[in-house]
């Protein structure tokens, strides 16, 4: 990692504590190292703001809400001001804190692709948890809930990209834009889709078969990161 790279990080992660230390509760004594905003949970998790990093999981989870029901996607997680007639999912969790928190449990990124700019950026899983309709706890791939329209059949797990999203002028350009998760790979954003075809809009849709809770319900994302080839998970 070169130092730029490295000195992006650590302001990123610095502005990400800042905005969860408004949210944070008072830390017990014995939390005393943790930097201010972050809160250890009795688990061992670390909570900043609305984002929970589960350590023992190597995970990231946060609240959003189901926003559509059937029609196109190219976006998959997106604020109340993005682009919510095309998204799947909605969440207020700032994109720049789970890009920090992406960081803190060691995931790169980089570009969609391999190309010249350079490897891209480590791949993330992202399920839902959620409640079904006979209060049945369940853990589903985000993935149940897109359907592919070239292949009819609802989309393929193949991971998420960490693109990372730029700061430009002291803005982070995901959180104006309002993206946090797309999959029309047009726009600022935390994480974006590998597809070859991903400049493609029409690709996408609300996969209408797979249940969804009642769009008032809060269910939980969960961003997990893939072991690196050769690295323990």
């Amino acid at each position: 990692m070169t130092r730029k790279h490295s000195s992006i990080r650590f302001c990123l992660l610095l502005m990400a504590l800042t905005l969860g230390a408004a949210h944070a509760q008072v830390a017990p004594a014995d939390a005393e190292a943790l930097p201010i905003g972050a809160e250890r949970l009795a688990d061992g998790s670390l909570k900043v703001g609305d984002i929970i990093v589960r350590r023992e999981q190597r995970e990231l989870a946060f609240p959003a809400r189901f926003n559509l029901q059937a029609g196109a996607l190219e976006a998959i997680i997106v604020h109340p001001h993005g682009r919510l007639h095309e998204a799947l999912l909605c969440t207020e969790v700032k994109a720049l804190q789970v890009q920090a928190m992406l960081y803190l449990l060691g995931a790169e990124n980089g570009p969609r692709r391999d190309s010249l700019v350079g490897k891209r950026g480590d791949l993330v899983d992202i399920d839902i948890e959620w409640t079904d309709a006979a209060g049945k706890a369940r853990r589903d791939p985000v993935e149940a809930w897109i359907f592919d329209n070239r292949s009819e059949k609802p989309m393929t797990r193949i991971g998420w990209v960490f693109v990372g999203s730029r700061v430009k002028n002291g803005n982070f350009l995901a959180d104006g834009e309002g993206n946090v998760v797309i999959n029309y790979a047009i726009g600022e954003s935390v994480l974006s889709t590998p597809d070859a075809e991903g400049e493609d809009d029409t690709i996408h849709s609300v996969n209408h078969l797979q249940p969804q809770p009642p769009s008032d319900s809060i269910v939980t994302v969960v961003l997990k990161p893939r072991a690196k080839d050769g690295a323990k998970p």
